[in-house]
């Protein structure tokens, strides 16, 4: 379904889920531009047309725990769309995962995905996987975490050309972590993610914890090695430009 303008592609997908209720996986809502786009926690997800703005419905696991791991297997299969899409340059970006749900290159935020539940009126559990990709460059407030755009690292595209080999990597991903469970997932994820012994530094309501990157553990949660110990994270912030000297650093995932 595209339109040209909306709301916001979560929330007009969520609304033909739970208010029509025949709906089917890859029910696919995009629009060119969103007034009210949102990242994760209500941030503001800023919609200027020529970039990707789109939310496909997948079906939710029985054991509704897992639902999050979705958001893992869109962010390996965005990683893979990228490095199939046409560049006018040899030299190949830098693509990495940020946990837990959003893409960098070069350590510039280029995509952020928002999986969010939904139920129809046969109270069958949906993922409303919500993906927006910064083709062209996109100005933001200068405290907000760094963007970046497809165009400015030699990529030349269309938005219904990423979105038809998002699709069919998507399509791939899903298939595998059905088949072979999210250690398939949670591998291909670290292998794009940050270094294990890297240092992260993660924004908590009760303050930042840094620590040392240890890997995801079978759940997708963070797992950090700090100084008071093995710290297990399942919600948060990874903080830009934070050390541990200085962790308090910038908010990010929008």
């Amino acid at each position: 379904m595209t339109f040209d303008s909306l709301d916001s592609t979560n929330a007009a997908l969520k609304r033909i889920v739970e208010l029509e209720g025949d709906v089917h996986e890859g029910l696919m809502v995009w629009a060119a531009t969103q007034t009210a786009g949102r990242g994760r926690q209500g941030r503001v997800w800023t919609s200027p047309r020529g970039n990707v703005y789109v939310s496909i419905l997948v079906a939710a696991p029985p054991e509704i725990a897992r639902a999050p791991e979705i958001g893992f297997v869109a962010a390996v299969a965005v990683q893979e769309a990228i490095f199939e899409l046409p560049r006018h340059n040899a030299a190949e970006p830098k693509v990495s995962c940020k946990w837990p749900n959003d893409i960098l290159i070069n350590g510039e935020k280029v995509c952020g995905i928002l999986p969010e539940l939904a139920t129809d009126d046969s109270k069958r559990s949906w993922v409303v996987l919500g993906i927006g990709i910064n083709l062209q460059a996109v100005e933001l407030n200068p405290s907000a975490y760094p963007p970046t755009a497809l165009s400015l690292h030699g990529v030349d595209t269309t938005p219904a050309h990423v979105l038809t080999v998002l699709t069919r990597s998507l399509h791939k991903w899903l298939h595998h972590w059905r088949e072979q469970g999210f250690a398939a997932i949670r591998k291909q994820w670290t292998g794009c993610g940050p270094a294990v012994g890297s240092t992260v530094a993660v924004g908590l309501p009760e303050g930042a914890v840094t620590g040392d990157f240890v890997g995801l553990d079978e759940d997708g949660a963070l797992l950090l090695d700090t100084r008071k110990g093995k710290r297990r994270i399942v919600a948060g912030d990874v903080l830009f430009g934070a050390t541990p000297d200085s962790p308090a650093g910038e908010t990010v995932g929008d």
